[in-house]
């Protein structure tokens, strides 16, 4: 995203969440250049969380701004001690779990969870390369959808943060969760999706 677009939607949420003329339009906001930093920290990844889950850039996209939205609305997150980014990645793939299971779409495909990527939209909203490669993640991609949709959510949320780059620190951040206990919870989480990958299968 371009420094135009972002400003952009930085006056959008301005426009929205703080109203011209209200007492908090100026003390409960959050200041322009704290949340353009984290938006133009962010935004790539979670867009590409997100592609990760429903497979699509435009929906990627409006996920993304949903999220981004709902920070705006809070900005009581910028209290010390407060981790944005794990309220935002949590928010995100939240959000795009329950996009994907409001959709019914069946899947095929070869590939385990551990492959190099679940859609044609790597990380950062980057195109992978090639027609035929396309065409077999976006097969493949569906079917790790279908099995996604089935996990528990906490799973589920456990194996795109991960898988998409983030450590088991970062993770452990922004789930909430006790970073001593996220290796277990996460072969747990690969473990289910494997079965439930095999039962696709059948």
């Amino acid at each position: 995203m371009g420094t135009l677009d972002w400003m952009e939607k930085l006056g959008e949420f301005e426009a929205v969440a703080t109203p011209a003329g209200t007492a908090a339009a100026s003390a409960a906001a959050w200041p322009e250049a704290v949340f353009a930093g984290l938006f133009r920290e962010h935004y790539a990844h979670v867009v590409g969380v997100a592609a990760q889950v429903v497979g699509e850039r435009a929906q990627a996209e409006e996920i993304a701004d949903d999220a981004f939205w709902k920070l705006y609305r809070q900005p009581q997150l910028q209290a010390p001690g407060n981790n944005v980014a794990g309220w935002l990645y949590r928010t995100v793939t939240r959000l795009a779990l329950d996009r994907l299971r409001s959709r019914k779409r069946a899947g095929a495909g070869q590939q385990r969870w551990q492959s190099e990527t679940m859609s044609p939209l790597a990380p950062g909203g980057r195109e992978a390369s090639g027609p035929l490669r396309e065409l077999v993640q976006r097969e493949e991609a569906d079917r790790v959808r279908g099995v996604l949709r089935r996990l528990k959510p906490l799973q589920a949320q456990l194996l795109l943060l991960r898988y998409s780059g983030l450590s088991y620190q970062e993770v452990a951040a922004a789930l909430q969760l006790n970073p001593a206990s996220v290796g277990t919870m996460l072969a747990r989480a690969e473990s289910a999706f494997e079965i439930a990958y095999a039962r696709r299968a059948e």
